[in-house]
């Protein structure tokens, strides 16, 4: 069993390297979500050795329901603004920023 995984802030350097850490230690993962502003809404990331590309999702809008665990790599104010729609959705929030 695998766990449904965000990282949120996935196109800064903290949130590439939190993405390089999962692939390279194999964390079980059925699926993945990564998230950034607005600016980044639409571009991809390559995750993993296989080369997989995933498109970055609007932080803003995204549903957190039936998500396992969402690991921040954004600021103090926007992790201010969406860990706790996070934790309110059930999943469980690991902060990155000095917030928390």
């Amino acid at each position: 069993m695998g766990y449904r995984v965000v990282v949120a802030g996935a196109t800064g350097n903290v949130g590439r390297e939190m993405l390089n850490i999962l692939a390279e230690r194999e964390f079980p993962i059925d699926e993945i979500a990564v998230l950034a502003s607005s600016r980044s809404q639409g571009s991809e990331i390559e995750f993993g050795e296989t080369g997989k590309m995933l498109k970055v999702q609007n932080i803003e809008n995204f549903d957190f329901a039936g998500w396992d665990i969402a690991l921040f790599a954004i600021g103090s104010t926007a992790t201010k603004a969406h860990a706790p729609r996070a934790a309110a959705a059930g999943c469980v929030v690991i902060d990155n920023s000095s917030l928390y």
